[in-house]
């Protein structure tokens, strides 16, 4: 099944959860799981975000609903994202993605025409 990372957040809602359960985290992901998807691992973390969940579903549809389900179990803002192992692209997609970021950033799509290699490192800055 497809990867999901789920960056979260507690809500005043959920600090008070938490504070009376000190599993709630771990209630929650066992009390949202389902055939269509699951809680992998949680890991609490420093910075922008009080957590990081991995999960697995079958697809978008039963992630957004996992995210939700998960959200108002454990009192959570959650931001989910799709993950995709990078040794799953083919060389065609790797060299599909790098050209779509370089058209994002206004860069040259390809290699410089007069470089002598195909060097896909962003240009130096000319000034």
């Amino acid at each position: 099944m497809p990867l999901y990372v789920m960056l979260a957040n507690l809500t005043g809602r959920g600090r008070r959860m938490g504070h009376d359960n000190p599993n709630l985290l771990s209630d929650a992901a066992a009390a949202v799981e389902t055939a269509a998807g699951k809680v992998l691992t949680q890991y609490a973390v420093l910075g922008r975000y009080d957590f990081v969940i991995i999960t697995e579903a079958a697809d978008n549809q039963s992630a957004v609903r996992l995210s939700l389900e998960l959200g108002l179990a454990a009192g959570l803002n959650i931001e989910t994202l799709p993950a995709l192992h990078i040794g799953v692209l083919s060389d065609e997609e790797h060299i599909s993605v790098l050209r779509d970021a370089a058209v994002a950033m206004n860069l040259p799509a390809g290699p410089d025409e007069s470089a002598e290699t195909d060097d896909w490192r962003i240009p130096d800055d000319p000034d």
